[in-house]
């Protein structure tokens, strides 16, 4: 009599083989509509890059307080397994009517052809559990990656990788693509990595276009307190100064309040045209004395200061001059070298 056997239960292996070709996925219970009774299903997976024909396993079924219900082999022949497919879900390994808590397997030999590799001396390695995602971000993984039953984290480790649906890929395999899900790891990574990230706050992402304007701000308070500074560091620095940068224009403001010196300068031209008395002949060192002699006073005051106004206008003669020889030694070296231009270009037209 046929029956259907319906799905009861299913586990992930957590454990594999290393160096094997067929990897243990997982194994399924199944349970008849009609009797009753529990059918136990493996399924495997061929991780070669070769077909498998032909797989020989050992396996054990243990019931709810441990005893072993049944522990035989069992074999999966005239196959064609190609690389990366899934096989032994539609065949029933056991049958029995008692409950099932535990399956255990062991690949013993796997074939393609003629060719048979043993896995019986080989240790098999426990997998680490898979970690749960929360529900919030399953929900938005999945929508992330357009799948469904991403319900771990994706992890890698030394001897392979686990998907976010929970399948194991190890080593041995080489691939980055889930045979069961479709997902990319490292795609799968990246989205998941995304989700992670915590967003940055407003008031950080501003702060890049408002830091640039606090050393501008500096810099303009810096830079008059240079200016100004240079003046202190020497007495002669008010004369000076506007002589040699600025020229005469920007120095008439700087001398005008210093009627002790601008006095003496009118003073000194007109001494230029009269003759200087004996007492004047005297002391030529001073020149402010025709000034003086308006006075009452018989003992004129020596006065450095007309000193230095002489050599101001001295300065400033040099500085006219500098300023002719600037403003026209150029255009007039530029009108030569066009004049001997031209001069070359019409001996060698017209002469040669």
């Amino acid at each position: 009599m046929e029956e259907n056997f319906n799905p009861v239960a299913q586990t992930r292996a957590n454990y594999y083989t290393p160096g094997s070709p067929v990897q243990f996925v997982c194994v399924e219970l199944l349970k008849g509509d009609v009797s009753g009774e529990h059918a136990v299903c493996l399924t495997f997976k061929n991780i070669s890059r070769v077909t498998l024909t032909a797989l020989e396993i050992h396996f054990k079924c243990k019931g709810v307080d441990g005893v072993i219900l049944c522990e035989d082999k069992f074999e999966y022949r005239d196959l064609q397994v190609k690389p990366g497919e899934l096989f032994g879900q539609d065949d029933a390994v056991f049958i029995t009517a008692k409950a099932i808590t535990s399956v255990d397997v062991s690949l013993c030999n796997v074939y393609n052809g003629k060719r048979v590799v043993h896995l019986d001396g080989i240790k098999r390695v426990r997998l680490p559990a898979p970690r749960r995602l929360a529900p919030e971000l399953q929900k938005t993984l999945e929508a992330r990656m357009n799948r469904t039953g991403l319900k771990y984290q994706p992890q890698v480790f030394e001897n392979g990788w686990y998907c976010a649906c929970g399948a194991f890929h190890p080593t041995e395999e080489d691939t980055v693509y889930c045979s069961e899900c479709g997902c990319d790891r490292i795609l799968l990574q990246n989205a998941l990595n995304t989700l992670l990230q915590p967003a940055a706050p407003a008031d950080e992402m501003e702060m890049p276009l408002s830091a640039p304007a606090a050393p501008a701000a500096s810099a303009a308070v810096e830079e008059p307190t240079r200016i100004v500074g240079v003046a202190p560091t020497a007495p002669t620095a008010p004369v000076e100064e506007p002589t040699r940068v600025m020229g005469a224009a920007a120095y008439q403001p700087k001398a005008a309040p210093v009627q002790p010196i601008s006095e003496p300068t009118r003073v000194l031209d007109a001494a230029a045209r009269a003759p200087i008395s004996g007492a004047a002949a005297a002391d030529e060192g001073t020149r402010v004395m025709p000034a003086a002699a308006h006075r009452p006073a018989p003992a004129p005051v020596r006065q450095p200061a007309p000193v230095e106004d002489d050599d101001e206008e001295y300065e400033d003669s040099r500085d006219s001059v500098a300023e002719a020889l600037i403003r026209w030694v150029p255009p007039i070296t530029a009108i030569l070298c066009a004049a001997i231009a031209l001069c070359g270009f019409v001996y060698y037209q017209f002469v040669l």
